[in-house]
């Protein structure tokens, strides 16, 4: 039991001091069973997320924005894992928009970090959010969506929900509303 209680420490201390992970995100991660390097790897990407969207940290893998909420997956896997609190919160896991959201995906049918849209607004979609991607719309019913360039000019009008595409492309989207 103490070489497990030591190497857990060991861990959460690897993962802080290689990527400055806050220590209780980095215990969520060693809890989870996860790796220095996943924790490392999950905290980079909401960092990036962080210093382009604002918003606050609130688990490990998961970033709170006003009126929409982002989940981070490790690369390679489809899903965001449920790390810390709030992660019963699954609102677009599944490839599934729960009613009365828009979720953004990262990767196409559905898969990898998403944005979970739930409150009328404009959202930046990320720089990094480039090529293909897919997205649910199950806002209530008849809501169109709205995706613009870099310089605010509405590209694409989604069809009214309940709809979804899931061999999108984030490349041309700067910027949406999901209203």
């Amino acid at each position: 039991m103490l070489l497990s209680v030591v190497l857990c420490v060991a861990g959460v201390a690897a993962a802080t001091a290689t990527t400055n992970v806050d220590r209780k995100f980095a215990a969520q991660g060693t809890a989870a069973g996860l790796t220095a390097d996943q924790i490392g790897t999950l905290q980079a990407e909401a960092d990036g997320y962080l210093r382009e969207l604002g918003g606050k940290q609130v688990a490990l893998n998961r970033v709170e924005l006003d009126g929409a909420t982002i989940r981070i997956a490790l690369p390679g896997e489809t899903q965001p894992r449920q790390i810390g609190p709030g992660a019963l919160d699954v609102n677009c896991d599944g490839g599934y928009a729960d009613y009365r959201h828009f979720c953004a995906y990262r990767g196409k049918s559905f898969t990898g970090s998403h944005i979970d849209m739930y409150a009328c607004g404009v959202y930046d979609i990320p720089e990094s959010w480039v090529g293909p991607g897919s997205w649910d719309n199950n806002q209530t019913k008849g809501t169109v969506a709205q995706m613009m360039n870099d310089a605010g000019k509405v590209i694409y009008r989604t069809p009214p929900a309940r709809s979804g595409d899931p061999n999108g492309s984030w490349t041309p989207v700067d910027r949406m509303r999901n209203c």
